[in-house]
């Protein structure tokens, strides 16, 4: 029989964007810090989707209140996710590694789980974050203004979203503090709290105490991305049918920019539904923009002229807002290449994604005689 931490690794390596094995094991180094035994058996049993008290109690053969109290602890561990089904009572999920296990325990970080992480993104998991064809996040424009013709679409409109919400919550970026752990200081690091969950998600996070939550207003949130767009950091939101988080993330720390950079997989496409135009009567090929772009899409050629990789560009706009002579605009992708979240929540797109991830490795498998 397997041990308990593969097929917990099984486990997680079948939900959102995998968990795949390495021959280093360092995949196992920080699910042995942040589970017991005992709580990974708990975890591999979990039915898919969210699941009422009494759906567990009954699953697992237990009475109500032993179930409601082992959630509980499991969700005050950060293993597990809840959501409010009116307003006392709960429904509860297992969470994927990312985002989830890993985000919500970046409080337990260290050096070594910095350096496993680093491994671990190097002997597969990066190939693993930008494969199949539904990402992870979605980038979003930096604002409005940078896309051509102001053909915003409303899923991405980030201002309009932030609004309406009676809730916003920031929590510390986990990539952000693991780059905290560097020999060499980045400017990133001096505020970790830059990510910002809205509705329901914003009530776990503040209630379960994710990552010194705090609740902000919408100003706050607004003049904070403001100030991004000077220093150079871009958007990412989650992949959902309305915007639910915003993170700003840094071209230097981020978990899925590191990925990108290491695999081309396919749903880079799908980051993001604009991309960079640069009109050359108007480029004075400056390089701004050039060391402004997060994937380094952007670079000079060999006669000094400024030139665009599009199969890298993630649609920011960063680019856009420092041009001097606005010789750079975002234009919206064809519709047929566009990319919209189909769930409400982020863990329904999630599992969606596993979903997606299980049908087209049976495929792979398939194609070379592996069934």
């Amino acid at each position: 029989m397997e041990d308990i931490w593969e097929r917990l690794r099984q486990k997680l390596d079948g939900m959102t964007k995998g968990y795949p094995k390495t021959d280093a094991g360092v995949e196992f180094h920080f699910l042995k810090k942040i589970f017991t035994e005992e709580d990974a058996d708990f975890f591999i049993q979990f039915k898919p989707g969210l699941q009422s008290v009494a759906e567990v109690a009954e699953h697992y053969g237990m009475t109500f209140e032993d179930a409601e109290a082992r959630l509980e602890d499991m969700c005050r561990k950060h293993l597990m996710y809840w959501e409010r089904y009116d307003s006392l009572q709960k429904k509860y999920r297992i969470i994927p590694f990312i985002h989830g296990l890993w985000e919500f325990n970046l409080e337990h970080f260290n050096r070594d789980d910095a350096k496993n992480m680093a491994i671990f993104y190097a002997n597969g998991f990066a190939e693993a974050f930008m494969d199949y064809r539904l990402p992870l996040a979605r980038v979003l424009p930096i604002n409005a203004d940078v896309v051509k013709d102001h053909k915003l679409l409303p899923a991405d409109d980030y201002v309009a979203v932030i609004k309406k919400q009676s809730l916003i919550v920031a929590s510390d970026c986990a990539c952000r503090k693991v780059a905290s752990f560097s020999k060499r200081h980045c400017d990133c690091t001096d505020n970790l709290n830059v990510c910002y969950f809205f509705g329901d998600f914003a009530s776990y996070v503040l209630e379960e105490n994710i990552g010194h939550p705090r609740i902000v207003d919408t100003n706050e949130l607004l003049t904070r991305i403001e100030e991004s767009n000077k220093v150079g950091y871009f958007l990412q939101a989650s992949h959902t049918r309305e915007i639910q988080s915003i993170c700003n993330c840094s071209k230097c720390h981020c978990g899925v920019l590191a990925a990108a950079k290491i695999s081309q997989g396919s749903s880079l496409k799908n980051w993001s539904n604009y991309r960079c135009i640069i009109d050359d009567t108007e480029c004075t090929s400056c390089g701004v923009c050039v060391e402004r772009c997060p994937l380094n899409a952007l670079h000079m050629d060999e006669d000094g002229k400024t030139r665009l990789n599009a199969s890298r560009c993630i649609g920011c706009g960063l680019c856009v807002t420092a041009c001097p002579t606005k010789a750079v605009i975002l234009e919206r992708k064809p519709d047929d290449e566009l990319t919209f979240g189909q769930d409400e929540t982020p863990y329904d797109a999630m599992q969606r994604m596993g979903l997606e991830k299980a049908i087209v490795d049976k495929e792979r498998l398939a194609a070379i005689g592996q069934e």
